[in-house]
């Protein structure tokens, strides 16, 4: 059996959020297919018996100075800098016959031992955008050392993409930019565990469920909370909002004292929050261009206000089925809100229809043209 090996940022199980899941749901379809090792830097919560093997490696924040400085991307460097030689040294004990990459970024820091074997490097946002779109929400030095991040995308991410033997694009405006670069890429949109459909709740809240130590993220909620959340009270004013997902009990102080709004924390499990919500939100407009919460959310049954931005990341299986709402300024963004919360059958019906729609995006099928691809390079056959 071909061994592949894994390079995630982080351990993948628990898969509790969306990085954690996509990599833990492609980790899982491949070991059924090669001997799979998934490595990573040991930094936060980890599995004592994950599906799939780890090796995590020793890792310590390091200085900036040098990932800043370098002409290869600060994030990956940040990561990667301090595991390179423990890195190397997995290589040539495991001696993969390929090297997946979670991050594009960790890819552009691969040690000299990775970079000997057929390389898979999923695009899980393109770098130079995202980071173009965080610029004006950074004042100060922090808007330099983004911008200048964001210049150095341009050059380290076409690269790493040519190099590459198989890239991987989450979202069809991805999938465009990567096919300027290379030729060697394949389409694989987020998948959803599906769950059993359960209607939503006639009294159900509000939920902004998102992981909030990702800065996108919070400032959505803010602008939410500020520009929308009071429009929508002011029409149904026992409308009700809970904020929930990782970090989000940093900002229980903030939104606390805000009228009908509750924020719940971190999560172990995601059941409850979605039981009792009518609707989600995903009000982002920087960041990254796939956002797995909003297919998840619909896999459970509950449909989804969201942003123009959002909507662009949306697998096509989805797309303009009638199944969601798409709103940006805030009187728009409230009006949808109010309409499904008042409109029990309406909502309903978008929700049952996006449901429908998310079975064709269960992981098994949305990731098996990927692990046949990686199959095939890993027996030194073409991958496409």
């Amino acid at each position: 059996m071909k061994r592949v090996l894994v390079v995630s940022v982080e351990p993948p199980w628990p898969a509790q959020h969306g990085g954690r899941i996509r990599t833990a749901r492609v980790a899982e379809a491949l070991s059924g297919h090669a001997e799979v090792l998934v490595t990573f830097p040991d930094h936060g919560e980890r599995q004592v018996d994950p599906p799939v093997p780890t090796r995590p490696l020793p890792w310590s924040p390091p200085s900036a100075v040098r990932t800043r400085a370098s002409g290869g991307p600060h994030l990956g460097g940040h990561y990667m800098v301090p595991i390179a030689d423990s890195l190397d040294a997995l290589c040539e004990e495991f001696r993969p016959d390929a090297v997946y990459w979670s991050h594009s970024y960790l890819a552009a820091w691969a040690p000299p031992s990775a970079r000997g074997v057929p390389q898979i490097v999923e695009f899980a946002n393109i770098e130079g955008r995202r980071l173009q779109t965080l610029v004006t929400s950074a004042h100060g030095w922090q808007r330099l050392a983004r911008r200048a991040e964001a210049t150095k995308a341009a050059f380290w991410e076409p690269r790493v993409a040519a190099r590459a033997a198989l890239c991987v694009a989450l979202s069809q405006p991805d999938l465009a930019v990567l096919r300027g670069w290379t030729r060697d890429v394949v389409l694989t949109p987020n998948g959803v565990d599906v769950q059993p459909y359960s209607p939503s709740p006639p009294d159900g809240y509000v939920l902004a469920l998102a992981s909030y130590d990702y800065e996108p993220n919070v400032l959505a909620l803010r602008t939410f909370v500020r520009d929308v959340w009071p429009l929508v009270r002011a029409e149904l004013s026992t409308a009700q909002l809970v904020v929930a997902g990782r970090r989000s009990e940093a900002l229980g102080q903030e939104f606390g004292a805000v009228s009908g709004v509750t924020v719940l924390g971190t999560l172990d499990d995601l059941a409850d929050a979605y039981a009792g919500a009518a609707l989600t939100v995903a009000p982002a407009t920087t960041g990254g261009g796939s956002q797995l919460k909003l297919t998840e959310s619909m896999s459970r049954g509950r449909s989804v206000v969201m942003s123009t931005f959002a909507a662009q990341g949306l697998p096509g299986a989805v797309r303009g089925a009638g199944a969601y709402w798409v709103a940006d300024a805030p009187h728009p963004f409230a009006g949808a809100v109010v309409d499904g919360l008042r409109n029990l059958s309406a909502r309903q019906a978008r929700e049952r229809t996006a449901w429908q729609l998310c079975a064709a995006l269960g992981w098994p099928q949305t990731v098996r043209e990927l692990v046949a691809a990686i199959s095939a390079l890993a027996d030194g056959k073409p991958a496409l």
